[in-house]
């Protein structure tokens, strides 16, 4: 009787024990907790009379505690509902836990197809309504790839 209960206890130590070691340091996809975007600034780098360079100053909080990595960033600007500019970035960067990092866009905005008050606010370095969406793929510790989409509606002064 005591060797069963022994070779009980046995079995029952080694399957505890697998079950712990297959959960340290890992936590579960729901457990990833989405990184928060935001734009800090739309500033015009060069105005031209067709085109015009911006850059648009991203921001990303990560209110995990481990870093997360954005391997791709699509992305679709609009300033008073007109498109402006769209783009695509590869191997973003990483953002350290409870912590942000800001990134610097840069795009060409095209006015032929732009209403006329959006450009005379444009060079009234008035401020215009935006929209700032797309999608980023987020890579963190082993866990599998989390793709988040965002849609970031604001106000933002035209800068130079």
């Amino acid at each position: 009787m005591k060797r069963f209960f022994l070779l009980f206890a046995a079995i029952l130590l080694i399957f505890s024990c697998k079950n712990i070691s297959g959960t340290v340091g890992k936590l579960p996809v729901s457990g990833i907790k989405e990184p928060d975007f935001s734009v800090s600034s739309i500033i015009i780098l060069q105005a031209e009379l067709v085109n015009t360079r911006l850059k648009v100053k991203l921001r990303i909080e990560n209110p995990n505690p481990f870093p997360v990595s954005l391997s791709s960033l699509n992305y679709e600007l609009y300033g008073e509902g007109s498109f402006w500019a769209d783009g695509i970035e590869k191997n973003v960067f990483t953002v350290p836990a409870y912590d942000f990092v800001e990134k610097d866009l840069y795009l060409m905005m095209n006015f032929i197809d732009t209403k006329r008050d959006l450009l005379d606010k444009v060079i009234a370095m008035d401020s215009v309504m935006y929209r700032f969406a797309g999608t980023v793929i987020i890579n963190a510790m082993d866990m599998p790839i989390l793709t988040k989409s965002f849609n970031l509606e604001g106000e933002s002064e035209v800068i130079r």
